[in-house]
Order: C-alpha cells, then structure tokens, then sequence
C-alpha cells in the first residue's frame, strides 16, 4: 500500500467511522459533498471523484493559496473554500486534503464542474470527467470499508462496482467525478 493510499484510507476510514459514531467527530448528521485531493511532489493538483454521502460536515479553518471551487454550466459560482495544503511531515512533498462540504439540494441538478487550483496550476472535474471510483460503506453502520479506485472505463465501471456491493453486501457510493444526479436523490 502507498502512503498516499494509507493517508486517504486512514482519512476517511476514520471519518466514516466518525460518522457512524465511532468516532470523535461532531455526531451532526447531513447530506455532504466529499472533496478530496491534493498535490503531487512538485506542487501540481489533483483531485479524486466527489461523492454525496450522511455524514459530518468538515471544512477548512484558515484561508490560505489553495482554492477549490464548484460551478454550474454557465459558469456561476455555487461554493468555493479557500485553504491551506495539509503539509505531511515524511513525505516525499506531496500532500493531500479531504472536506465535507454542507451539501445544498439544487447542487444535484447544478453541479457541473468542481476545480482545484493554487500556486501549481489547476485541476478540474466536470460531468465529462471519467475518474471512476467506488467507496463500499456498511449498511448497518456506514462505516467505509473499502475503495475501489481500478474500475474499468466507461458504464462497465458501475456494473463492475454494483457487482462487487452486491458479493460483498455493503452499499455502494459511485462516482465518474461529479456525482450523478441521482446519486444526491438516494
């Protein structure tokens, strides 16, 4: 396992256990909007697929170079944080951060486009965007249990996803990048 999968697993491993109540985290429940990502070594952004989950809103605390921002088709602005990058002490300078935005309804139908930009350029996810990922949460507590990040492309990638949720018995959050529509709805 990488560090940086160990850091986002240890993350959000501890954040959905949190969720669940297991945790320290404030036991306030709502729907979120899961951003995550970060910088490789030399600075370049990038960002993982967002998804719509219950659980404890965790935004930034302080301002700082970093921007991540989602918009509609026509450009409008529907949320932005400005941050800080989480610095890791042994790591190679590569870093990476993990929110959970208040969701707001009308962003199902609206979100269009999320991007992450600072000093080493920007990143973007839009509906185009075909980054499939999987998070397997359990149904009894919804606690993460498992990433699945090696999806193939295109509509194999959910078939493959509700395929393995369904051996598995654990629910499925999917995402190409922007979550679907129907996905706030669920």
């Amino acid at each position: 396992m990488s560090f940086d999968a160990w850091v986002w697993g240890g993350l959000l491993i501890a954040w959905g256990s949190a969720c669940a109540g297991g945790g320290t985290i404030a036991a306030r429940q709502e729907r979120v909007l899961l951003l995550w990502g970060g910088v490789d070594a030399g600075g370049v952004p990038h960002l993982d697929p967002a998804f719509v989950l219950e659980g404890s809103p965790h935004v930034p605390r302080a301002d700082g170079p970093h921007r991540i921002a989602g918009r509609d088709v026509q450009g409008a602005e529907l949320f932005s944080l400005r941050f800080e990058m989480p610095v890791v002490a042994d790591g190679d300078g590569s870093s990476s951060f993990v929110f959970s935005l208040p969701a707001r309804e009308e962003w199902a139908d609206r979100l269009a486009s999320i991007t992450l930009s600072g000093p080493g350029g920007s990143f973007t996810l839009d509906r185009g965007s075909d980054h499939p990922m999987a998070i397997l949460r359990s149904t009894e507590t919804g606690q993460i249990r498992r990433f699945v990040r090696d999806l193939p492309p295109g509509p194999a990638a959910r078939e493959t996803a509700e395929r393995l949720a369904a051996e598995t018995g654990f629910e499925l959050v999917f995402s190409r990048g922007i979550p679907d529509p129907a996905d706030w709805r669920r």
